[in-house]
């Protein structure tokens, strides 16, 4: 009796959920069901995806059904909008004499509830307006075009094409989902965190794809991404395109916001030069001797000069001088170029924003490349993955190391990326994945901030010393016999 009274009560929500998803579907589509195919898709609001029927099912599912709630508790981005009514985003408003407290500002809610910032005026399940920070239309795309027909049973067959017509953003495609992140993870019009928002308290932008990938809370099966890019043998490279096209998009994403800060400087000269676009640590460092700042590369530069930020190029080079032939669209002379423009006293605006945007154009050649599914037979195979991992190790990675904490933390990332890659696209020693594994946790324990710190535990000589020592260990386990 019991159990039929919880099949009958199962039943009963399940009817009743599905009649909400309904109703939420003709209430959000029926105003505008005549919107010119020009117009911009509206969202809808994640209410209609939360339902039990769609994606709010109860746990007892791993992932498909349930990908709302295992989203909500897990994922960070479900709390963007609330951090913004915390001690640190009140002082941070206060500092910068917002009129209006972060929680109400365009500038914060831009990324953190971009829903709220463009005052959608829709209603969620409680009653009021969507404050669940990044939600799901925020990645997916606005929902008005597509929310229907992606319950129909064509949808999978339904052409790329057709489906970004209708607002929907195709996220198996890795490039794709690296624009997605790098809309707030780097910044764009209206979305910049620049000096004034970081010496205000807000953290500095540190993207790496492959690096935030593995650490975020999945809410769908993860093993789905690697199925759906093959290697040319075995597994997956899946993993490898993440770092590649996430290397190039954050470098192209970052000039492209370079640009555009230049160009504001026409409107308002006194914004310019934008200071975050300076290696944080070239001013904020301690005055010892024999320190990171009297390294080989800092000496190279002008007297009185600081150094551009490395952080999203710092890889560009040496990923450039593996991919070589017609197929390198890496533009290394002029990224030099640019680069020294910032070692001048003057930073002429215009001519800066015109070269920020040429060399991202190359760059977003370079994305799509590696983005290719083509990419798996030569650039991306594990071949060519372990060659460019041997490199890194050489010349190219103590050149980075010497460099400054940026470009030695890239260095880190990408060593710790072409490692997960090349596992997963061939077959390995377990003996010698676990020795390579144990030189990058020395290193990620060389560069890692300590807690409550937001720069280097120590700009001293030693750290360059032990990550050369690391890098060397490296060397004599995957060089040949």
């Amino acid at each position: 009796m019991n159990n039929v009274r919880v099949m009958a009560a199962r039943a009963t929500h399940f009817a009743l959920c599905t009649l909400q998803s309904a109703l939420c579907i003709v209430v959000c589509l029926s105003a505008d069901d005549t919107v010119a195919e020009d117009a911009p898709p509206k969202l809808v609001g994640s209410a209609s995806c939360a339902t039990a029927a769609c994606h709010g099912g109860l746990a007892g599912h791993k992932f498909v059904g349930s990908e709302f709630p295992i989203w909500s508790a897990r994922d960070p981005h479900s709390r963007a909008y609330s951090v913004l009514e915390n001690d640190l985003s009140r002082q941070m408003a206060a500092l910068l004499n917002l009129p209006k407290p972060a929680h109400e500002s365009a500038v914060c809610l831009n990324c953190h509830s971009p829903a709220t910032s463009v005052e959608s005026k829709l209603t969620s399940i409680s009653g009021r307006t969507p404050l669940a920070g990044v939600d799901c239309e925020q990645c997916h795309g606005p929902a008005e075009r597509w929310l229907t027909e992606h319950v129909r049973s064509d949808w999978k067959l339904r052409s790329a094409a057709d489906k970004q017509r209708r607002g929907y953003r195709d996220l198996t495609d890795v490039l794709t989902r690296a624009n997605a992140c790098a809309d707030c993870h780097v910044g764009g019009p209206g979305r910049d965190v620049n000096h004034d928002l970081i010496a205000a308290g807000h953290p500095r932008l540190f993207f790496e794809l492959s690096t935030f990938h593995a650490n975020w809370p999945k809410h769908w099966p993860a093993e789905v991404d690697a199925k759906r890019h093959p290697a040319v043998e075995k597994g997956s490279v899946f993993e490898a395109k993440l770092w590649t096209v996430g290397q190039t998009v954050a470098a192209q994403r970052s000039l492209e916001l370079l640009s555009q800060r230049a160009e504001l400087a026409k409107v308002t000269p006194a914004r310019w030069p934008e200071l975050a676009e300076w290696n944080c640590f070239a001013c904020h460092h301690d005055l010892r001797s024999a320190s990171w700042w009297q390294s080989k590369d800092a000496a190279k530069r002008p007297r009185g000069s600081f150094a551009w930020n490395a952080w999203p190029y710092a890889m560009l080079d040496p990923l450039a001088r593996r991919v070589v032939g017609s197929e390198n669209s890496i533009p290394q002379s002029e990224l030099t170029k640019l680069r020294s423009r910032f070692e001048s006293p003057v930073l002429p605006a215009d001519a800066i924003s015109r070269e920020a945007i040429a060399i991202a154009q190359g760059l977003r050649s370079a994305a799509e490349r590696f983005n290719r599914n083509d990419a798996a037979k030569d650039v991306l195979s594990a071949k060519s993955l372990a060659a460019m991992r041997l490199a890194f190790v050489t010349d190219d990675g103590l050149n980075l190391v010497n460099r400054d904490w940026d470009s030695a933390t890239q260095l880190f990332l990408s060593l710790n990326a072409l490692q997960h890659a090349i596992v997963a696209s061939t077959q390995t020693d377990p003996e010698q994945d676990r020795q390579i594994q144990a030189v990058l946790d020395s290193m990620n324990e060389t560069l890692n901030f300590q807690p409550g710190l937001r720069s280097p535990r120590d700009f001293a000589a030693q750290p360059i010393e032990r990550l050369q020592a690391d890098l060397q260990r490296l060397r004599k386990l995957l060089s040949p016999p």
